[in-house]
Parts: structure tokens; C-alpha cells; sequence
């Protein structure tokens, strides 16, 4: 099993949520607001830096990791100023 962790600005979640529909990938947990710094403009939710992140993770299989894979390297040709995280581990269920 899977863990993977996707770390996107706030405006593309409907993205997010549409490509993993059209993929068949119906587990994931979301956190719709995250505060972060990474290489693209901040999200701090601030005053100044006013946008945030949403965050989801997903447990899956090796099938299900790819499509995902395959959905953020389609995302990340769209929005190309856009910063969009993708952190893959291995989980093991207890």
C-alpha cells in the first residue's frame, strides 16, 4: 500500500477532485486549508501572502499511485505557475 500526499494551491481542487472522479479513485482524505512556503508563492492565509493550500492523502495501490502520478504531471502542464507538491511513500496498515 501506498501514502500519497498532494500539497496544491486551494484553486485547483475542483481539478484535483474532477480528475480523481474521472479516474475512479474514491478514497482520499482532504484538509482544505494548509498554510506553506515551497517553491512557488507562499499560501500563509496572511495579509499579505492571502491564498492557501488544500492538501490530500491518499492510501492506495501501485495502480491507483499511477493514475494519480499521471493526473498531477497533466495538472502541473496546465498550471504551470502553480506549485503542486507530490510525496509518495509506502504505508503499512496496523
Amino acid at each position: 500500500m501506498n501514502r500519497v500526499e498532494l500539497i496544491f494551491s486551494q484553486a485547483l481542487e475542483e481539478d484535483f477532485i474532477e480528475a480523481f472522479r474521472q479516474n475512479m479513485i474514491k478514497n482520499f482524505t482532504e484538509l482544505p486549508a494548509v498554510k506553506g512556503q515551497g517553491f512557488s508563492t507562499p499560501k500563509l492565509g496572511d495579509e499579505i501572502w492571502p491564498q492557501l493550500n488544500a492538501m490530500m492523502i491518499v492510501y492506495c495501490g501501485d495502480e491507483d499511485e499511477e493514475k494519480i502520478e499521471k493526473i498531477v504531471a497533466g495538472l502541473r502542464k496546465k498550471y504551470v505557475t502553480e506549485g503542486i507538491s507530490c510525496f509518495v511513500s509506502k504505508a503499512h496498515e496496523r
